[in-house]
């Protein structure tokens, strides 16, 4: 009865919203400056912002590729009433209740910065595939709840969880086309398209923000620190004449399928000093090239990056992957330099991404093991012969 209630409440709520965007007095988003509002952009993120119109930070406007708003979202009804553009696609956080519902095990992993014990995490989907201690403390404590989603959405579950934004992405949306959800502040986490890795994560700092000032004040900090730390690495990396050439990929439906120039995965590889094959593929979407094309670009590549599955930890080696498929001996660069990031030990969509610094240390010391004598966390790592 009591979520009856509150689901009741919430959908007034939004109807209301929803009648005010549409009565005509939406203003354009070209008339924010002459309306005295101001945008806070992050430092490095590219698809979020911050817009004002008092002294704090009023909403958080979530952005597509090409910058149009896809959805503003606003702590309560109080700032969206006070907000003079109305945009229609508003999201409203539920002010009664507590923490994030996640639909991604990078979305737990850019919480743990600034919530160590994750406690403002309520609960969410494919639970199995976090790797944080903290969260799995969290799940056999019982003080989360596990929304399923390999195979089935546990409905239940999500509608006896308690929070104030439940946290998407595209492959992971069970509310979509519910009715019972309509009320429900579904609030689109799009980290993954950010074309950097620090951009990716300070999308912790956008997070933080949906909890409130003191959460977002701890997330600046931490972010500030990882930020620092990254661009320290960069600064200091060797002096390389002749860069070594990476490709990375994966074979799918007979075909190659690799990062485009305009990725995280491009920039990562450029700021470890290595030089990625297709920087210069800066059209969206991935690069796409027939195995035969691919095996003519063999000889100009130096070093073969990877992420896999692989539950035969120690067998796994170069002569291993070359027979799990015929077509990979064609990919493997003479060389026979491989590296890989094996998700079967390594949280690579998880705390790493959070983490872009210990990545970028983790690259440089593979692709150059000696530029530095620093011992450093491994993720990826250079497969024996």
């Amino acid at each position: 009865m009591q979520f009856r209630l509150s689901f009741l409440l919430v959908s007034a709520i939004s109807s209301m919203l929803l009648a005010c965007s549409g009565s005509g007095g939406a203003a354009r988003k070209d008339d924010a400056l002459s309306l005295g509002m101001k945008y806070e952009r992050p430092e490095h993120a590219q698809l979020f912002r911050w817009r004002s119109w008092q002294e704090s930070r009023g909403c958080l406007e979530i952005l597509n590729a090409d910058s149009t708003v896809m959805a503003t979202i606003y702590r309560d009804s109080s700032d969206y009433l006070a907000d003079a553009l109305k945009p229609e696609a508003a999201v409203v956080l539920d002010s009664s209740g507590a923490g994030l519902a996640t639909m991604s095990s990078t979305h737990v992993a850019l919480m743990e910065p600034w919530d160590s014990q994750l406690g403002n995490w309520s609960g969410g989907g494919y639970l199995k595939y976090i790797r944080s201690e903290a969260a799995q403390r969290r799940v056999r404590a019982g003080n989360v709840l596990d929304f399923g989603g390999n195979p089935e959405w546990n409905h239940e579950a999500i509608l006896a969880a308690n929070f104030k934004a439940f946290c998407t992405y595209p492959f992971g949306n069970p509310l979509q086309g519910v009715e019972w959800a309509k009320g429900f502040a579904v609030v689109p986490v799009v980290e993954y398209e950010e074309p950097t890795p620090l951009g990716r994560a300070e999308w912790m700092r956008a997070l933080a923000w949906l909890i409130g000032d003191a959460q977002a004040d701890s997330a600046d900090l931490a972010f500030a620190a990882i930020a620092d730390r990254y661009q320290d690495i960069q600064r200091t990396g060797p002096l390389i004449e002749d860069p070594l050439v990476v490709l990375t990929g994966s074979v799918e439906q007979g075909a190659w399928t690799a990062p485009n120039g305009n990725s995280f995965v491009a920039q990562l590889i450029e700021d470890a000093g290595g030089q990625y094959i297709f920087s210069d593929a800066e059209a969206s979407g991935n690069v796409e090239l027939s195995l035969e094309a691919l095996y003519s670009l063999r000889e100009k590549v130096d070093v073969l990056g990877l992420v896999l599955y692989e539950r035969d930890t120690a067998g796994l080696s170069v002569s291993s992957w070359m027979s799990s498929s015929p077509h990979h001996k064609q990919i493997v660069p003479e060389s026979r330099r491989v590296f890989a990031a094996n998700t079967m030990t390594c949280d690579y969509f998880g705390w790493w991404v959070a983490h872009p610094d210990a990545l970028l240390a983790n690259v440089r010391k593979v692709l150059y093991p000696d530029s530095s004598t620093q011992e450093v966390p491994m993720c990826f790592e250079l497969l024996r012969p």
